[in-house]
């Protein structure tokens, strides 16, 4: 056994980008295990003896004997992501190599569950974009009834995301979950302005040739498709103020990748519309109303013929949401967010039932000026490891305290002084020991490891808080700090979710004053903000009525849902413009918002569908954040198209002051 151990720890250590390896092995050359336990090292009552004294023993090698373990530090700078796992895969095979009657290895720790996080969730931001396509096909091809519609998704999608991949390279960003998210909501763009552009060109194909058609088609739907997509960049665009690089990465990936979409997607169309879509004696064959017709007609039902019921039927859904949103809760540590089917979530499981829980932070004290050296000062760290270890939800304890007072006693029962100890302890040198994890001599700090149970943020937050207060016996000199990579998370998360909060109003503003230009009109700029509290007011009252927690990720829903949801607004409003500018004295706005209806709702029902369907498939995660995400999206989606086909055409007809505003428009 102790060759075995040394020939893993020989190998282990000879990867790169690893600093260091505790095991066995390293704790028996301590300099100190004489002073603890004289005699043979490799034996279960010599194990017994030391378990309690000397620190990260019982992370070792568990109480029953039988799992050994292999404390590996990384240069977390150097690699993590998909190199991690690289040499996490080494590290198993040296050690299954070494114990080849163990085949089964496991390994846990923040560093390995975040590289996990970055492996599922890239796979599912891929998902999410070939979702986007294959819906955008099936739809194109079911509503335009043939396969060049699908294949221009298709053709369209795949270039833009072609495009989008090179400036990455060029750039030098990475591909991770927030740029992996780009390919989806950019083929959802993409896919939005063919439906719009095709939809129109077979409208006017049945009173014009294929010529005239493609240039009405242009000088139609080119402004309303160009501002869609200027809008929609313009509020992930915000999202380069994140302090997280990867999501400022994302926000600079998917704005230049919608404008990019716009301008390809226009430029096939011009080009294979004319070549390859319908002819105008083809357009007017009679076909079968499909089920997209029947449900905009519900659509239209709803809105149109029981105006009064819809608006209260919406503000009343719109308080309920409301009321939700004091419930939410801030996630302040992203910890253990894999459902337990996981190979990840087995091994985390295993190792925290058979060895030590993998969830801790580091208490490290730190002497102004020679405080480790008296008596009260130990004297007080003895009650206070004491308190912390009864504290709910802690674990383990790990220091030098039981080691000092052990060797104290055995120096003099009568008289214990541990500060004398300590000072041995510093005049023997500590550069090649395991010791050296819990003392810095050179900076005067002792490292304190406190492990916790499995706990949720809440409770987490609590232990964090109930440390912080039992920190008072030690004197003004003794400087008490907490630290580790759940702390890290901690303030990464918060700083996140604070920096989406305003990123989502500064979109909202962004957006707000460009369909104010787009409209020409703040009448109407200001009306195409009343459906979008649909989406945005949905995702924050499901987060409080269903406990979903504010984490970076659901909070970018916001963000996402918001730039999307508004492009519906713009097509379905330019419409009712041109309606209203087209007006004779004798119609009425009813009939300016039913025309719009029926040229628009069409397309707004099949791109909400490709948006709803690719974000159902986020659901599918294996990390509960990205399931969140999925459920969030897709519900904003539906209420968007809700609050643009519904709410606001029932809003204008059943408002007085409204549908007079929008009358005198129509005269002038």
């Amino acid at each position: 056994m102790k060759n075995r151990i040394q020939r893993a720890h020989q190998q282990l250590t000879g990867l790169e980008s690893i600093s260091a390896v505790i095991d066995l092995g390293t704790m028996a050359s301590s300099d100190l295990l004489p002073l603890v336990r004289p005699g043979p090292f490799w034996d279960k009552k010599t194990f017994d003896d030391v378990r309690a004294v000397l620190p990260g023993f019982n992370r070792l090698i568990s109480a029953d004997m039988k799992t050994l373990a292999f404390i590996v530090k990384i240069d977390n700078d150097a690699v993590n992501g998909f190199e991690l796992e690289k040499r996490l895969g080494q590290m198993k095979h040296i050690l299954v190599t070494a114990f080849p009657e163990h085949p089964r290895c496991y390994a846990a720790g923040i560093p390995v569950l975040r590289a996990a996080f970055e492996r599922y969730n890239l796979f599912n931001a891929l998902v999410f974009g070939a979702l986007g396509l294959l819906f955008g096909t099936l739809i194109a091809f079911y509503i335009f009834k043939t396969l060049w519609a699908g294949i221009l998704v298709i053709l369209t999608g795949s270039l833009s995301v072609i495009w989008i991949l090179g400036i990455m390279g060029i750039m030098g960003m990475a591909l991770n979950l927030a740029t992996g998210l780009s390919f989806g909501f950019i083929l959802v763009g993409a896919t939005a302005t063919l439906f719009h552009m095709i939809s129109k060109y077979y409208q006017l194909l049945k009173t014009c040739s294929s010529d005239r058609a493609l240039k009405q088609t242009i000088q139609i739907i080119l402004r309303p498709c160009f501002m869609c997509a200027l809008t929609t960049s313009a509020g992930f665009f915000s999202l380069t103020i994140s302090p997280v690089p990867m999501v400022c990465q994302a926000g600079i990936i998917i704005s230049i990748g919608m404008m990019l979409a716009f301008l390809l997607t226009v430029m096939v169309s011009l080009v294979c519309l004319p070549r390859y879509g319908r002819t105008p004696g083809q357009i007017h064959l009679k076909t079968r109303k499909d089920r997209l017709d029947w449900m905009t007609h519900l659509i239209a039902r709803a809105g149109f013929k029981k105006p009064g019921t819809c608006v209260w039927a919406g503000i009343f859904f719109l308080g309920v949401m409301i009321s939700g949103i004091p419930q939410i809760q801030s996630v302040k540590h992203l910890t253990a967010p894999m459902v337990k089917s996981t190979p990840e979530a087995v091994d985390l499981h295993f190792i925290d039932q058979q060895i030590s829980t993998t969830t801790s932070f580091s208490i490290v004290l730190e002497s102004m000026d020679n405080g480790f050296d008296s008596k009260k000062f130990w004297y007080d760290l003895y009650q206070f490891e004491k308190q912390l270890k009864a504290v709910p939800g802690i674990q383990a304890l790990e220091s030098l305290t039981p080691l000092i007072f052990h060797l104290a006693l055995k120096v003099s029962s009568a008289q214990v002084m541990p500060e004398f100890v300590f000072r041995q302890i510093l005049s023997k040198g500590l550069e090649n020991d395991i010791l050296r994890t819990y003392l810095n001599p050179d900076s005067k700090k002792l490292r304190l490891i406190v492990h916790i149970q499995n706990q949720s943020s809440d409770q987490i937050e609590t232990i964090l808080k109930q440390v912080n207060r039992l920190a008072h016996p030690f004197d003004p000199d003794i400087k008490l700090t907490l630290s580790g990579q759940l702390l890290l998370l901690k303030s990464q998360t918060e700083n996140l979710v604070a920096a989406q909060l305003k990123t989502l109003g500064l979109a909202f503003v962004m957006i707000s004053l460009l369909m104010m230009v787009q409209l020409k009109s703040i009448v109407l700029g200001m009306l195409s903000l009343i459906p979008n509290l649909f989406p945005l007011v949905t995702i924050f009252g499901i987060m409080g009525w269903c406990h979903i927690p504010l984490d970076p990720l659901t909070i970018f829903a916001a963000v996402i849902s918001f730039g999307l949801s508004v492009d519906d607004s713009i097509h379905f409003l330019t419409q009712l413009k041109r309606e209203i500018a087209a007006s004779t004295p004798e119609q009425t706005v009813r009939h300016c918002l039913t025309a719009a209806y029926d040229v628009t709702s069409r397309s707004l029902v099949s791109t909400t569908a490709v948006l709803f369907f690719s974000a159902l498939g986020l659901i599918f995660s294996s990390f509960s954040h990205v399931f969140f995400l999925g459920i969030l999206i897709s519900s904003a989606s539906i209420m968007a198209l809700v609050g643009d086909l519904i709410f606001m055409p029932a809003l204008i007809l059943s408002v007085k002051p409204l549908n007079r505003l929008l009358a005198i428009k129509m005269k002038n």
